[in-house]
């Protein structure tokens, strides 16, 4: 390779990587959340988890639950009625804000809602993955701007470094000079989740440019079309809890379960579809009492559905999902040891020698700003919704004081990396005694029965492993004097 190439490399490689890096760690972190979305569904309602979910929902739970749902849409409230899973335990009596799922949780007993306030919930993450909590399309470009970047950063650091792929494979250097030892960690992360980021880019770059499409060209309907939405508001349900009761038997011999499934007006009918997580690819299957059998399709039968198969993860077991929740994790290490990176060399060179200052001070402040509100801040955010969710709202609106503690705190946390110089060292502080005081509020907040300890014991084990994390960091750079 020569000069002059390597050279263009490394300046496309850093100069599309730290601005990206911003967006794609955001969506790295949030997308591994993701992964987990019903569980911390769960985990932030706690009461939700007192009754193991039957295999099958009882005639009683089924009729309250459905005439919940049947009460919602006659009030011109269109929502739907999520079905029991090992997932999550409850009913969910939800609708969709345009951002979140909202509603309250049913019990699996008797359908009746539970004692337990709304919360931001899973899909909060979900959703900040998906389009950054913007509005459309500008939530869309940037996470498909950022995809694009992710690609292209991949493939000029996997070129930069051809040469030295194998030998680096497994080198990490912990008691090297700091520089050294952040570039081993990028290298070993990028070279260990190599397929899977290339993977996880592509496939976000197709599902999200297919999203742009339809909004900058949306299909024109006939004169007089009525929308699904308006006709379910015109048309109230007709349907009864004995044809719910029936139509439930029916999908189960059809599909072999029906929890994770959903219940939602069709026409002036409620149907019955099928769990997002039977087929690799999202078939969205749906049975109504005047058509109870399910029409065969292809197994893939568009190209969307099987980019959304390798990207959204819906069919994945509980293995799947820890392995995706890894490579979601260390793809958020790639990210943050290149911004470190990036900003160590941006360090060096512009206070020892102001000529060759690739930047001025104030925007060299902007990127240090950048880089701790990123891999810092929005940690500390996402603990924050976490306690704030288990604690007592002052105001009227729980999902309203939530969104406010989440983003205060996620704002606040750039403003003071401007403000002060060792921010990062104070913020992980800050993060270690969220992250290890988590699983004392979990215990001090829930009740000590539960159906899924299993749910609570890892969120708490997670905490603590990011939590002692956070204080190594912070006892190294006091070592160091940085």
């Amino acid at each position: 390779m020569s000069a002059q190439l390597r050279t263009t490399l490394r300046f496309l490689h850093r100069w599309i990587g730290f601005p990206a890096g911003v967006f794609l760690f955001i969506l790295c972190f949030t997308g591994a959340l993701a992964a987990f979305d019903q569980e911390i569904q769960s985990w932030m309602q706690p009461t939700s988890t007192l009754v193991k979910a039957p295999l099958f929902p009882s005639k009683k739970a089924l009729t309250q639950a459905v005439s919940s749902l049947k009460e919602e849409l006659q009030n011109g409230r269109f929502a739907f009625l999520k079905l029991p899973s090992p997932r999550d335990e409850s009913f969910r009596l939800w609708h969709y804000d345009g951002h979140i799922f909202l509603g309250p949780a049913l019990s699996p007993e008797t359908g009746t809602p539970l004692p337990s306030s709304e919360v931001l919930g899973g899909s909060f993450f979900a959703t900040l993955h998906c389009n950054l909590y913007l509005p459309q399309p500008w939530g869309i470009i940037l996470t498909l701007l950022a995809g694009l970047a992710l690609i292209a950063t991949t493939l000029t650091g996997l070129w930069l470094q051809l040469r030295r792929f194998l030998p680096d494979l497994l080198l990490f250097r912990p008691r090297a000079h700091p520089h050294r030892r952040w570039l081993d960690l990028h290298l070993l992360a990028g070279t260990l989740t190599l397929p899977a980021l290339l993977l996880a880019g592509i496939s976000g770059v197709v599902l999200q440019s297919q999203d742009l499409l339809r909004i900058i060209t949306p299909p024109h309907p006939p004169s007089g079309h009525i929308s699904r939405h308006q006709q379910n508001i015109f048309s109230p349900p007709a349907t009864s809890s004995l044809d719910v009761l029936a139509l439930s038997q029916k999908g189960q011999q059809q599909w072999g379960r029906i929890a994770g499934g959903f219940l939602m007006q069709r026409g002036n009918e409620i149907g019955l579809y099928a769990p997002d997580d039977l087929h690799f690819c999202l078939k969205r299957q749906v049975i109504t009492p005047h058509y109870p059998l399910a029409p065969s399709q292809a197994a893939c039968s568009t190209v969307r559905s099987i980019f959304a198969g390798l990207h959204d993860f819906r069919w994945a077991d509980l293995t799947s999902r820890w392995l995706y929740f890894g490579v979601g994790i260390l793809g958020c290490l790639i990210i943050a040891s290149g911004m470190v990176l990036f900003l160590r060399t941006e360090a060096y060179n512009h206070p020892h020698n102001a000529e060759k200052a690739p930047c001025s001070p104030n925007l060299f402040s902007l990127y240090y700003s950048l880089t701790v509100s990123t891999l810092i801040g929005l940690p500390i955010a996402s603990f924050a919704l976490l306690w704030s969710t288990r604690l007592a709202s002052p105001l009227s609106s729980s999902i309203m004081w939530e969104k406010i503690v989440f983003f205060s705190l996620w704002g606040l946390s750039g403003l003071h990396a401007i403000l002060m110089q060792r921010a990062h060292t104070q913020q992980a502080i800050l993060l270690t005694l969220l992250a290890l005081g988590l699983p004392l509020l979990d215990l001090a907040t829930r009740p000590w029965h539960t159906a899924r300890p299993f749910l609570f014991g890892s969120v708490d084990l997670i905490s603590v492993t990011l939590g002692l994390s956070a204080a190594c960091f912070v006892l190294r750079k006091k070592t160091e004097g940085a």
